[in-house]
Formats: structure tokens, C-alpha cells, sequence
């Protein structure tokens, strides 16, 4: 249950970001955060995004920094790639036992492919793979013409230097360096708004960027919060000022579909709005968990689809009422 005793236990402001990350997403956290009046010096930022666009990311984070001293970023669930980019902004992470950050590699459209994408890291880690294969050809080859012959080491390196080349060449040849070259900006993108954030934050441990941006296999891979205490220098675990709120969260997510249009409040403008309506739920234990829901999904879904839902509650109010 989410009350202003939960949110006053944290003793700074907490907002919500659930979607994924996109330039409207950042217009939306800019317009909360301009509009919170007497600001705390810190901020919990509840973020819950399969990821985006990193300019967008970028902008979120120094965002944050701008308003508010200490940024704190609570991750109750999924939390991928340009989320992962505005972790680097924050300079706590409180990591819930389902939270789960990603690799920072950068996905691009695939060539010829509609809403299909591939990893920045792909064309590299193709031409990894063939300098690994052409100097395990060049070595093997070498090794069997000069020891099943009588060829002097000189004229063995030049056959299995044309062999190595006959069987990496044709494979080499499908790779354009115009696609290489775009590729490789792109994981420069995410390189350099880690490098530049985590001078703000100082967040990130040595070579944990490199890491991010490079050393997974797989655009999916998890980093669960063990992982993520190798890599940023302050993870810790819901604590009694957040525990309630990590809680809510996750009750919160079965209930509200996730976009990619952001839904983004301030948890405590929220309440305090929920505080000032008319009390209709008397008697009922639940309502109050029904209600947070019903708010949220009111940012989300619009004023008209809850007014429906409070109406028919009323309906269904009256009818007990009269038995």
C-alpha cells in the first residue's frame, strides 16, 4: 500500500518512470520536475523501461542531476540498455531482488528489415571472430605444411598465408565498412554518455564502462544485482525507508500494460491530489491499494476511463447499501 507515511519515510521526492525511453519520456520527467514545489535534496527516480533512445536517456539523467543533489534510482523489475545509461547518471541504485539492468550496446535497424534490430556490437564481434579464425588457420596450416614436408619455413608462411586468405577473404568481403563505420559511432554513443555521466556521479567503477558498452555477449544478457555491485559502486537492497515502495511497484506492474509512451508522476503530487477527493471507500480494507492503482492509471490511460471506474463503484456502492 502506498501512503504518505511510506513516502515521508524516505525523506525525499519519488517519482515514477514506466515505458520506454524516448524524447517524449524526457519532455514529460522535465515538466514533473519543474513542477515540484519545495524540492528535497534527493530524489528516488522508480524506473521500469526496456530501454530507448539514448539521447533521451542522457537528457533524463542530467535532468535529475540538474534538479536535485543525490539521485537515487529504486529498480524493481526490468530496467534495459538506455535505462541501464541513466543508472550510470544516479549515484545510488537500490536493486530489488527482480531487478535486472542490461548491457549498454546500442541497437540499430536491421538492413532491408522492418521492426527488426541488431546489436552495435555485431559487425565487431563478426571481425573478431575472423582475426581469431585467420590466425588459427595461418598457425595450423603452417604447422602441417611444415612438418609434412621438406619446405623451408619462409616458403611454408606464404602457402598458409594464401590459404588462410582463401577461406577468410570471401567472408570479409560481405561486410561494408559504411555499415562497420556506423556501428562503431554507435557504440562510441553510449561510451561517451557513460564516460560524461559518470563524471557527474562518479558511479561506476574501473573499467565498468568498457564492460558495459563491450563485454557481454548478448544485448539481453542480465545484470542481476550481484552482477551490478561489480560494476556500479553503490547497489544495496530496499531498505525500511523503501522497502514499502519497492512493494507497490511490483503490485504495480500486473495491473498497468507497459508502453512505450512513458507514464511518468510524482508519487507525492499523486497522493496528496488522492488525499483531497471525497472519501467513498468506508468499510473497505482495499480500497486504498485500488486507489493508487486507479491514479497511476489515470496518468496513463486518461481522466475519462477512471471516472468510468468511480462510477460504477458508486453504482455498486448504493446496491449493497440498499440490501
Amino acid at each position: 500500500m502506498l501512503t504518505k507515511e511510506t513516502l515521508e519515510k524516505y525523506e525525499g521526492d519519488v517519482v515514477l518512470y514506466y515505458g520506454g525511453i524516448s524524447r517524449s519520456g524526457y519532455q514529460k520527467v522535465s515538466d514533473v520536475l519543474e513542477h515540484i514545489p519545495d524540492k528535497k535534496h534527493k530524489i528516488c527516480l522508480v524506473l521500469v523501461t526496456y530501454g530507448g533512445d539514448p539521447d533521451a536517456a542522457y537528457r533524463i539523467a542530467r535532468a535529475l542531476n540538474h534538479h536535485f543533489k543525490e539521485v537515487e534510482i529504486l529498480i524493481p523489475d526490468i530496467c534495459k540498455s538506455a535505462g541501464t545509461l541513466v543508472c550510470v547518471g544516479a549515484h545510488k541504485l537500490i536493486f530489488g531482488d527482480r531487478g535486472e539492468l542490461g548491457p549498454l550496446d546500442i541497437q540499430l535497424s536491421k538492413p532491408d528489415e522492418m521492426f527488426e534490430s541488431m546489436s552495435g556490437l555485431d559487425i565487431i564481434q563478426a571481425l573478431n571472430a575472423l582475426e581469431n579464425q585467420v590466425l588459427t588457420s595461418f598457425r595450423n596450416y603452417l604447422v602441417d605444411i611444415r612438418g609434412g614436408s621438406r619446405l623451408r619455413t619462409k616458403l611454408a608462411a606464404e602457402i598458409a598465408t594464401k590459404l588462410a586468405d582463401g577461406f577468410v577473404a570471401p567472408i570479409a568481403a560481405k561486410i561494408d565498412p559504411v555499415t562497420l563505420g556506423e556501428h562503431q559511432r554507435a557504440m562510441q554513443i553510449a561510451f561517451d554518455y557513460g564516460e560524461r555521466l559518470n563524471k557527474v556521479t562518479n558511479s561506476l567503477k574501473s573499467d565498468a564502462l568498457i564492460q558495459l558498452v563491450s563485454g557481454y555477449p548478448s544485448h539481453g544478457f542480465v545484470i542481476d544485482r550481484k552482477e551490478a555491485g561489480s560494476l556500479f559502486k553503490c547497489v544495496e537492497k530496499p531498505d525500511e525507508t523503501t522497502i514499502e515502495l519497492y512493494n507497490w511497484a511490483l503490485g504495480l506492474l500486473p495491473n498497468v500494460p507497459y508502453q512505450e509512451s512513458p507514464l511518468v508522476c510524482n508519487l507525492v503530487e499523486m497522493l496528496n491530489s488522492k488525499s483531497d477527493e471525497p472519501d467513498q471507500s468506508e468499510g473497505k480494507e482495499n480500497e486504498t491499494d485500488t486507489t493508487n492503482e486507479s491514479r497511476v492509471t489515470e496518468e496513463n490511460q486518461g481522466v475519462d476511463d477512471v471516472s468510468e471506474r468511480e462510477s460504477q463503484g458508486n453504482e455498486q456502492t448504493s446496491s449493497s447499501t440498499s440490501q
